[in-house]
């Protein structure tokens, strides 16, 4: 007969083992299992997380990434800026695409222009993106305001805030370093401002909507809607990888 003492002693040995340090026994918890593996960590919040692909843009758009109106409507400086680079591309000699010279691809592109999978991890007062050889991007919830114009920096991934509403994330960026925010070299000015919407449709379905307002380069704001999938992968996570470069290639000439 197991007496109600040694009942509660099997039960502890069955999630934690004894593990000698420096002549020291400590109980430790038992690993979870990758079966069990979670990245929502926010039970107040939606869950938006998990490994997402995309699958897709609506409404349909003549742009390869989605965006309306196209094409975009640019104030004259930006339209000829966007014109030299279409020219340059068709006489096979452009050389400002980041992602041609192993730099991150920047925003709106890292939601928009890639194709592999997205991980998405959710925490209280913060939300980490994650893609393959790109940088991590964070979105800050804890309700912190944007640093002053004056002290605010400039990366490829922006300076991102967000809030829930409902079952939604919204997310606020600034602070977008100077890349194109397209395959086709659509530029931007510093006065870029990035609104995305997160809403998780159902079970295995991700709708983002991006929205750039840039009063100094777009007339008007322009917008894409972009559907991710559910990953087959669940566990999947980013890897290192050498990016070998498309064009004439300068490390020396992006050292910042």
């Amino acid at each position: 007969m197991v007496t109600p003492y040694r009942h509660v002693l099997l039960s502890l040995t069955a999630i934690v083992w004894p593990v000698v340090a420096f002549g020291q026994s400590h109980m430790v918890a038992s690993p979870t299992t990758p079966e069990r593996l979670s990245w929502f960590g926010d039970l107040a919040a939606p869950n938006l997380s998990g490994v997402w692909v995309r699958a897709a843009t609506e409404p349909s758009s003549a742009s390869t990434e989605g965006w309306l109106p196209w094409p975009p409507p640019l104030t004259p400086t930006y339209a000829e800026k966007w014109r030299q680079r279409t020219a340059a591309a068709a006489a096979g000699k452009r050389d400002d695409d980041p992602v041609r010279t192993c730099q991150p691809p920047g925003m709106p592109r890292f939601d928009t222009g890639m194709t592999g999978p997205l991980l998405i991890i959710q925490t209280p007062g913060r939300i980490m993106l994650y893609r393959d050889g790109v940088p991590v991007r964070r979105v800050w919830l804890d309700g912190r305001p944007f640093p002053e114009a004056r002290n605010l920096e400039s990366f490829s991934n922006g300076n991102a805030m967000g809030r829930y509403e409902g079952g939604d994330l919204l997310v606020e960026v600034r602070g977008v370093r100077d890349q194109p925010i397209d395959t086709t070299g659509v530029p931007h000015s510093e006065d870029l401002v990035i609104a995305e919407r997160f809403h998780r449709v159902d079970g295995t379905t991700l709708r983002l909507t991006v929205t750039l307002t840039d009063p100094t380069a777009y007339p008007h704001p322009l917008t894409t809607t972009v559907i991710y999938t559910a990953s087959a992968d669940r566990l999947w996570e980013p890897s290192e990888f050498l990016c070998k470069p498309l064009a004439d290639y300068h490390p020396d000439a992006f050292v910042h």
